[in-house]
C-alpha cells in the first residue's frame, strides 16, 4: 500500500539542499481573491477520514483539518502539534528501557465544534486503528503497542512490546501516513466507523474545517474558529481536476493557485512570468527491483550485469528530462542515515558482459544462452503510465546491447499491486525486474523493507531477499537510541543491499509545485506540502 500511494506523487527538480527553493525569482503579478486559496488535485478522495487515506493528496489534505501528536517542519525535524513536546529520553518522556512513551497533550486544543481534545480522543483513535472492521491504511505499526493508558485527561502513556527507536516518528505522527486524532464524541456507535457520516463531513483540531465535499468537483474548507493554529486564509478550496493537462490549463488561466507539476510541465511553468515554481527534495527513491527467487535474476551476477548494462545517465536525461539526481541507495540524502560514500553503479557494458560470462551465459549471435536456453528477463511496470512505458522501452534496448532479451509487461495498478491471492504482480512475484518506487517516512527505518519477515506475499519485500546480517542490523537499530550508532547500522544495511544487487537505483525525484506568486509561507517538507497551512496567505 505504501508503494502504491507514494508512487503516484508527481515528480520534481534536483536540489542539493534539504529546503524548498523558489525558481522564477523575479517579482510576478498575483491573482485570485485576497485570503483565499485554490489547490488543484487530480483525484477525488476515497474518504476524508485520515485513517483510511491511501492517496498522497488525501493524506496531506487530512492535515488541514485533523492533527497528529507530532508533526514535521520544513527542516524535516519533528515538532509537537497536539503534544506539548516531542517525547525523548532527554526530557524524560521515553523511559530508560525504551518501552514507555509519555505524551503530554496541550490544554488549548479544541475540535472545530468547540469540544476540547483530550487523552480520551487519542485512546479512541488508537482503538479505531486496531478495530479490524475499519479499512485502516497501515495499522501494522500500532501492533507494536502493548497497552495505551490515559492517566488523566491530558496524558497518554504508551507501553511498547519491545524497544523501538522510531516509535515517536511513526505512531500518531506525520510520517508515511498521518493519523490525525479523531473526536470520540462524534462517533456514538463506537469504534466501527467504516460507514460513519463523519468520514464525509470531517472535523478535527486542525486549522480548517470541511464545510462542503462536492464529489468530483471540490472540497471547501474554512477556518476552525477554535483552532490553536488559527489560519490566515478565510477559505481554502481543493479543486478536483480530471487530468494533469487540464490542471496546467487551470493554473495558466488562474482558476487555481497551486498545483504539482509533471516533468513535462516544468519547462513550461518556468517560462510563465506570472507563476512561481517551488521545488522540494523528497524522501523518495525510484529504481529497478529484482525478484531474487526467480530465475534468471536469482543469480546475483545476472542482477549485477543488468545494473552495469543500464545507462542511468541516458534515462535521467531522456525519461526524467534531466530533472533528478541519480540515486545511490534506498535511503535518500534528505535523511541523516544516507550513505554518501556510495556512488551510482557505473554504466559499463564490458563488465556486464564479463559478469554474464561468469554466470555461464554465452554470447551466441547477439543473444545469451545457457544449456540451450536464452537469457530472458520479464520486466513489469505500470502500463497505464506513459513515463513508465518510455523507461521500459529504453531499458529493453540497453539490455539487448549485452545480449539480454527483455520481455515487457505493462499492467494496470489494480493488478500490479493486488494481493498474491488475486494474481498481484509484485506480491505474487510474477516478475524478474520491476520498475518501482518507495516513499519513506520521517525515520530512515521506514526506507528499509528487506527483512526476511516482510518477504512477499506476506509483506512489501517484493524482491524476496533474505539476509541474516541485514536482519541483525535492522533489529539492532530498532533498539539503539543513539543516532550515530543507528546511522552505522543503516550504512551497513545500504552496503548489503548494494553488494547483493537487490535494486538498480535510478533517481531521487523531488516535487515541483507551481504557485500563485502572491502565496506566502508555502514551505513544504520532504513528505508533505500542507503541514503549515495556518501560515499561508494570499494578501
Amino acid at each position: 500500500m505504501n508503494r502504491l500511494r507514494r508512487f503516484l506523487i508527481a515528480g520534481a527538480l534536483v536540489l542539493a539542499s534539504c529546503h524548498p527553493v523558489s525558481l522564477n525569482t523575479a517579482r510576478a503579478p498575483t491573482w485570485g481573491s485576497p485570503h483565499e486559496l485554490r489547490i488543484g488535485v487530480v483525484s477525488d478522495p476515497y474518504s476524508l477520514n485520515p485513517l483510511f487515506a491511501v492517496a498522497q493528496t488525501s493524506i496531506d489534505g487530512a492535515s488541514l483539518y485533523t492533527e497528529t501528536l507530532v508533526g514535521l517542519n520544513d527542516h524535516n525535524e519533528l515538532i509537537p502539534l497536539v503534544a506539548e513536546r516531542v517525547p525523548s529520553r532527554a526530557n524524560g518522556d521515553i523511559s530508560s528501557d525504551g518501552l514507555s512513551i509519555t505524551y503530554h497533550l496541550r490544554r488549548d486544543e479544541r475540535f472545530a465544534d468547540g469540544v476540547p481534545l483530550t487523552s480520551r480522543d487519542v485512546a479512541f483513535t488508537y482503538h479505531v486503528i486496531m478495530d479490524p472492521r475499519n479499512p485502516v491504511s497501515e495499522p501494522q505499526p500500532y501492533h507494536e503497542i502493548a497497552a495505551l493508558e490515559t492517566p488523566d485527561s491530558h496524558t497518554v502513556r504508551i507501553r511498547l512490546r519491545r524497544p523501538w527507536a522510531a516509535a515517536v516518528s511513526e505512531l500518531f505522527a506525520m510520517s508515511d501516513f498521518g493519523y490525525g486524532i479523531l473526536p470520540a464524541h462524534a462517533f456514538p456507535a463506537g469504534t466501527d466507523i467504516a460507514h460513519a457520516d463523519w468520514n464525509n463531513h470531517p472535523f478535527g483540531s486542525g486549522p480548517f474545517r470541511v464545510t462542503a465535499w462536492r464529489r468530483g468537483d471540490e472540497i471547501v474548507l474554512e477556518p476552525n474558529a477554535y483552532a490553536r493554529r488559527r489560519p490566515a486564509l478565510r477559505r481554502l478550496t481543493i479543486k478536483i481536476i480530471p487530468d494533469r493537462n487540464s490542471m496546467f490549463i487551470a493554473l495558466r488561466t488562474h482558476t487555481i493557485d497551486l498545483a504539482d507539476l509533471t516533468e513535462e510541465q516544468v519547462k513550461q511553468a518556468r517560462a510563465l512570468a506570472d507563476v512561481r515554481v517551488v521545488n522540494t527534495p523528497n524522501n523518495y527513491t525510484v529504481y529497478l527491483e529484482f525478484q531474487t527467487q526467480r530465475a534468471p535474476t536469482d543469480d546475483p551476477l545476472v542482477r549485477r550485469a543488468i545494473g552495469e548494462a543500464v545507462d542511468r545517465d541516458a534515462l535521467l536525461k531522456n525519461v526524467f528530462l534531466g530533472l533528478y539526481p541519480p540515486a545511490t541507495t534506498e535511503i535518500p540524502p534528505v535523511l541523516w542515515a544516507h550513505d554518501s560514500a556510495l556512488q551510482p553503479t557505473p554504466f559499463d557494458p564490458k563488465s556486464a558482459a564479463a559478469d554474464l560470462d561468469r554466470a555461464g551465459w554465452r554470447l551466441i549471435n547477439g543473444g545469451r544462452y545457457k544449456d540451450g536456453r536464452p537469457l530472458q528477463v520479464e520486466f513489469s511496470f505500470l502500463g497505464t503510465n506513459q513515463q513508465n512505458r518510455r523507461l521500459a522501452t529504453e531499458v529493453q534496448a540497453q539490455l539487448r546491447a549485452v545480449g539480454i532479451d527483455t520481455v515487457l509487461r505493462g499492467y494496470p495498478s489494480t493488478l500490479y499491486y493486488a494481493p498474491a491471492s488475486a494474481g498481484g504482480i509484485q506480491y505474487g512475484g510474477h516478475f524478474n525486474m520491476a520498475y518501482g518506487g518507495w516513499y519513506g517516512g520521517t525515520d530512515p527505518e521506514q526506507s528499509e523493507s528487506l527483512t526476511c519477515d516482510r518477504r512477499a506475499p506476506d509483506g512489501s519485500n517484493y524482491s524476496r531477499f533474505c539476509n541474516a546480517e541485514y536482519d541483525r542490523l535492522f533489529a539492532a537499530q530498532k533498539v539503539t537510541f543513539a543516532r550515530e550508532s543507528r546511522r552505522r547500522d543503516f550504512v551497513e544495511m545500504q552496503r548489503i543491499v548494494r553488494a547483493n544487487a537487490i535494486y538498480d537505483f535510478l533517481a531521487y525525484p523531488t516535487t515541483y509545485t507551481a504557485i500563485n506568486p502572491g502565496l506566502r509561507n508555502f514551505k513544504p517538507n520532504m513528505l508533505f506540502e500542507f503541514w503549515n497551512s495556518e501560515a499561508w496567505d494570499v494578501p
